[in-house]
């Protein structure tokens, strides 16, 4: 039976594919993580044989992550720019390389892939280029850490490329290559965006939400100088690291991934919200700055603990986020606001597979088994999430 609140509502074409990229990105990014995070029980029970570590990190940031960043932003984007939106061909083109590429690390043939992976962000970048050079309208400003992020992607692409056809490549480019891919494409997006879009859930008001305008104005100005000034200490700090400095690096991430977001009231405090979409995203935000404070203080164990940022911290958020424009793109935004305890189900398994992920690091023991069990409950929430919300990407309001 038809959910009462897709009476008013119509099946979406493929017009509303060109207009709104989301609604087929966002499944691609579930796929993409599925199969990344499979890999693991799939090597660990001999069906896969290659061991799956960069594989997996690629499909997660760039496949799964990836997704939802191109999706987000190839519909905000041209709304925000007063442009035209992507449009149904280039969307094809996109993710079409976007599932070709998922198949190549899927496969395991991660050079093809990275070539796949750069042409479809130069692509991307290309297409809001042109919207950029055309708009009536200015961003907000903290939308220029989510350019630097796709930039930062780029960086990264053309750095993995480069390596895989040298002999011998150089170990600290190779550590910075994914630095820039796995982190600063994900981590400055979220910064970005979220002092714009994360008030504006919750009927709070954004201090990056400024009236139309072609040319910026002083406090435009300064918010934007504020973002780059949080993006350059965030590449600065993949800088230290490369270098070797774990601690400083790591610390100063902590620093711009807990003082930002407060600063521009995010999500952390929220006097009138609750709920499990407040919470979520107040636990969302503070396991991205935990996971960096707990590499800080413990080095040694800086991927495990950075599965706390990733998995309790980039993930989580990115679902919450993708769950709102889901449904108030979908005329069902009424139910954003409902108890949707549901959500409650999803971040507790989720922080269930962060944990069970995490603790294998520290008990050789129980290292495969976790890495096995982790997999599954990630797998789990993630489905149970998407047979939630991913229907809806299907229904759209009426013209």
């Amino acid at each position: 039976m038809m959910d009462q609140r897709d009476t008013a509502t119509r099946a979406v074409g493929l017009a509303d594919l060109g207009r709104e990229p989301f609604r087929i990105f966002f499944p691609a990014g579930i796929a993409a993580g599925l199969v990344g995070v499979a890999l693991w029980p799939l090597h660990f029970g001999g069906w896969v044989e290659t061991y799956p570590g960069q594989a997996h990190a690629r499909l997660l940031a760039h496949g799964f992550l990836g997704g939802f960043i191109l999706g987000f932003l190839g519909t905000a984007g041209p709304r925000l720019l007063g442009a035209a939106p992507l449009g149904t061909r280039n969307v094809g083109i996109l993710v079409l390389l976007h599932a070709i590429m998922t198949g190549c690390w899927a496969g395991n043939w991660l050079l093809a892939g990275d070539v796949l992976f750069l042409g479809l962000l130069l692509v991307f970048l290309g297409l809001l280029v042109r919207r950029v050079w055309r708009r009536q309208d200015l961003p907000p400003p903290g939308f220029l850490l989510a350019g630097l992020g796709l930039f930062s992607g780029v960086a990264g692409a053309v750095l993995a490329v480069w390596h895989q056809c040298q002999t011998e490549p150089d170990s600290a480019w190779v550590f910075l290559e994914r630095l820039l891919s796995y982190q600063s494409f994900v981590l400055l997006p979220i910064l970005g965006v979220g002092p714009f879009l994360l008030p504006r859930f919750f009927g709070w008001p954004s201090r990056h939400d400024y009236p139309s305008m072609l040319h910026p104005n002083r406090p435009w100005r300064w918010q934007a100088m504020g973002a780059m000034a949080v993006g350059g200490a965030v590449l600065a700090s993949f800088g230290i690291e490369a270098a070797g400095h774990y601690r400083l690096a790591h610390g100063l991430r902590f620093a711009v991934a807990s003082a930002y977001p407060l600063a521009q009231q995010a999500g952390l405090h929220a006097p009138r919200a609750g709920g499990p979409f407040s919470f979520s995203v107040r636990l969302a935000l503070t396991a991205v700055a935990a996971g960096y404070l707990a590499v800080t203080l413990f080095p040694p164990f800086r991927v495990a603990l950075l599965h706390v940022t990733f998995m309790g911290g980039f993930a989580l958020l990115t679902l919450v986020v993708a769950t709102r424009v889901v449904f108030g793109h979908g005329g069902h935004a009424a139910a954003f606001q409902a108890r949707n305890r549901w959500l409650y189900v999803t971040v507790g398994v989720l922080v269930l597979a962060m944990a069970t992920r995490v603790s294998g690091d520290f008990w050789p023991a129980i290292l495969i088994s976790h890495y096995v069990y982790g997999a599954l409950c990630w797998i789990a929430a993630v489905l149970f999430w998407g047979v939630r919300v991913l229907p809806k990407v299907l229904r759209t309001d009426p013209d």
